[in-house]
């Protein structure tokens, strides 16, 4: 091998080394931004009021089964 060649090859190493380091680094990233976002508590919503009487769940008939 000459030395060209093996310049060629260890750039080439170093590239693939370096943008795989790049990915992991990006994907740390992200890791730790969805441990942030997983660690934050929701807002407490107070809901003041009555419930209303009348449900539209509760006016609706089943349908029935018919028999042939």
């Amino acid at each position: 091998m000459t030395r060209a060649v093996r310049l060629v090859v260890v750039g080439l190493a170093v590239a693939v080394n370096g943008a795989a380091l790049a990915t992991a680094h990006t994907a740390m990233g992200q890791i730790q931004a969805r441990q942030k976002l997983a660690q934050q508590q929701p807002a407490r919503v107070v809901v003041v009021g009555q419930r209303p009487q009348h449900v539209a769940i509760q006016n609706c008939p089943a349908p029935t089964a018919k028999i042939l």
